[in-house]
């Protein structure tokens, strides 16, 4: 007897061995992990679901967050097209984000193929040449969520999630959820990095797009330090304010309420995107304008001239001597002529009224061009740091994001409205410099 109870004590030892070590094992995975591990054996013989079943249950994950794991599970494996459990939840969350401000979900409808192929051609249009096509995805159905009441203003950005039709089914659209996920990740840890002023996590972020070598690490650097200088003086809106408009695999747009435009003196929107470029490598357009500050043309470090004031010809020869050309062109408009001269490496343009023989006693400085080269130590420049020779890179430092504006510097004073355009040469370094009037308030 003693013997057949060890022998049956050791049994159920066993057994409970066996339990401990399967729950164990079940303790150890996450709820998700379970909820998929079961789901999947369940659905080896379910039944495929028809393709307003799968747009019914996202409109509901995407309308509650209460209703997103049973969404899930209710979709068979083979029609879940291998999206994990997280994917689906993060992308119902984003969706209900940008749906939230159209007002209360009422139903859905589908899109033509005509309707779909359009959406993705704007979308195309506007990411540019450069950027994956969303033509690259096919065989999707475009859904689209309404409304009881709609409350956004902008009727152009309605919120949409897609359908693939592959294998004889309808099915959720792993690649392109997948994908659309990451892109708007990406986006977000931008603006986060910003929030937080945290110049070397933003750095990590805008390097991969700028792989030419005029950005060296410290142009790098400035350009993050001027983005988060931007945000902290112009961009009144929080984090929480800003607008998803589009969330696209290939393009993501956000619209931030409210900034401070380039004069302080009105509130507007501005936009935001993220481009997928053909080399899978994002890139984010946050072009803005920045209030610049005056610029005056210096000899030898010292200032000597300012557009839009007026200079008489002995001053203009006591600093550069005689010159080398000088043009009168009376053809110019307000009855008033167009005064070029040339001297070695600078280019003055004034207006003024000579006489009829050409000869003029003060004139009006519009624009000045420096084109001279002396790489011991420039004469000519623009506040003591702005020559013709330096490199690209070094005007970078200067100014940050002039690459966004074409390398056109603009400014304004009491008198006007001012920009300085940069040239380079197959070295790019810079070749010629002009700074002039846009627009006169004394002219």
């Amino acid at each position: 007897m003693i013997g057949k109870i060890s022998h049956y004590g050791k049994a159920i030892a066993k057994r409970t061995t066996a339990v401990l070590v399967m729950l164990a094992v079940l303790l150890s995975l996450s709820s998700c992990d379970i909820v998929q591990s079961i789901q999947k054996r369940l659905d080896t013989h379910s039944e495929d679901i028809s393709k307003q079943e799968i747009a019914r249950l996202v409109t509901r994950a995407i309308m509650s967050s209460d209703n997103v794991a049973d969404s899930y599970s209710s979709i068979p494996d083979k029609q879940l097209d291998g999206m994990s459990y997280t994917v689906f939840l993060q992308y119902c969350e984003i969706l209900r984000s940008m749906s939230e401000r159209h007002g209360k979900i009422t139903a859905f409808k589908f899109l033509s193929e005509e309707e779909t192929v359009k959406y993705f051609a704007e979308a195309d249009k506007k990411a540019g040449p450069d950027a994956e096509s969303m033509m690259s995805y096919s065989g999707l159905t475009m859904v689209e969520l309404m409304y009881e009441n709609d409350d956004d203003k902008d009727k152009d950005n309605p919120c949409r999630f897609v359908l693939e039709y592959k294998d004889g089914v309808y099915t959720l659209a792993n690649d392109y959820v997948t994908k659309s996920v990451e892109a708007y990740d990406y986006i977000s840890h931008y603006f986060k990095m910003i929030s937080d002023g945290n110049t070397a996590g933003l750095e990590s972020i805008i390097k991969p797009m700028l792989n030419d070598e005029i950005y060296i690490s410290s142009v790098i650097t400035s350009k993050a330090a001027c983005l988060i200088d931007y945000y902290k003086l112009r961009v009144r809106s929080s984090i929480r304010e800003y607008k998803l408009k589009t969330c696209l695999p290939t393009l993501v747009t956000y619209e931030i309420p409210e900034t401070v435009d380039v004069s302080g003196g009105s509130i507007i929107s501005r936009t935001v995107d993220l481009y997928r470029r053909k080399d899978g490598v994002f890139y984010i357009e946050d072009t803005f304008v920045s209030k610049g500050d005056e610029v005056g043309f210096c000899l030898n470090g010292t200032p000597v001239l300012r557009c839009g004031f007026s200079y008489s010809k002995a001053e203009i020869e006591k600093l550069f001597g005689e010159p080398v050309i000088q043009m009168v062109d009376n053809s110019s408009r307000k009855g008033l002529s167009d005064i070029l001269i040339a001297f070695n490496g600078v280019l003055l343009h004034l207006e003024g009224a000579p006489s009829a023989d050409g000869t003029w006693n003060s004139a009006r400085l519009v624009a000045i061009s420096i084109y001279d080269y002396d790489a011991e130590k420039p004469s000519s420049t623009f506040d003591g740091r702005l020559f013709v020779g330096m490199n690209i890179s070094e005007l970078l430092l200067v100014y940050p994001m002039i690459d966004e504006s074409g390398y056109v510097y603009t400014f304004e004073t009491s008198d006007g409205t001012y920009k300085m355009e940069f040239e380079f040469d197959a070295n790019k370094n810079v070749s010629k410099i002009r700074l002039g009037e846009v627009t006169s308030k004394t002219a």
